[in-house]
């Protein structure tokens, strides 16, 4: 799952709107940057098999400390950590307040594992990669897949937009909206558009969409107004 994930961020956001919505989206999509990087340096493995699924080409060989149930969690503990005891300390906000939005980055980065049993082969390891593995195989299904992932999508963005209103200028009035829709188009052309061809293309490209997702979306979001 790929935009699918972002669903995540925009319910969280509706539950807590003081949570920057960059940290959302970046936190849903935490331990792919990571295993982008990993797989770069040898630490997890994969491989690009055409065929492998109806939807991708990916062979996800080994990524136990990104994609286990175990591991997730670890990383979704450290980013609450991080956030309540770092990033918010000067914030100015109550200990609620700032336990609030330390629980919801760590809630999206947690999030991660649950949104990819549905699409996964059994490749999710509950711990070690030894481990019992789970994943439903939605990505044989083609048709399936995409639906999933796109009404999801669209239906947590429906309920984020009711969380604020929109601001002042082009960018706050349709900056998210616009935002919406052209999540929803990648959506549907990563199931179209020809697959990377190279582990090193497929790292860059995803990276920059995590990151570049993360940035716009955050700005925009920042443009809206909340009561």
């Amino acid at each position: 799952m790929f935009i699918g994930h972002y669903a995540a961020s925009f319910a969280l956001k509706k539950v807590s709107p003081r949570t920057s919505l960059r940290a959302l989206l970046l936190g849903v999509q935490f331990v792919d940057i990571l295993f982008m990087i990993f797989i770069l340096f040898g630490i997890e493995r994969m491989r690009l098999i055409p065929g492998t699924t109806a939807s991708n080409s990916l062979k996800l060989d080994f990524m136990p400390y990104t994609h286990s149930l175990l591991g997730t969690f670890l990383w979704a503990v450290g980013a609450f950590v991080l956030f309540r005891f770092a990033l918010l300390r000067k914030s100015g906000y109550e200990n609620h307040t700032r336990n609030l939005i330390s629980f919801a980055v760590a809630i999206a980065v947690l999030s991660h594992y649950f949104f990819d049993v549905p699409m996964h082969l059994r490749d999710l390891p509950l711990a070690g990669d030894d481990s019992y593995k789970l994943g439903l195989a939605l990505w044989n299904n083609r048709i399936a897949a995409v639906s999933l992932e796109f009404f999801l999508t669209l239906g947590m963005f429906a309920v984020y937009l009711t969380a604020s209103k929109p601001g002042q200028g082009f960018a706050g009035k349709y900056g998210m909206p616009i935002f919406g829709a052209a999540l929803l188009v990648i959506c549907v052309l990563q199931y179209i558009i020809p697959p990377p061809t190279t582990i090193i293309e497929l790292s860059s490209q995803a990276l920059a969409s995590y990151i570049g997702i993360g940035l716009v979306g955050g700005w925009l979001d920042q443009k809206r107004v909340y009561s």
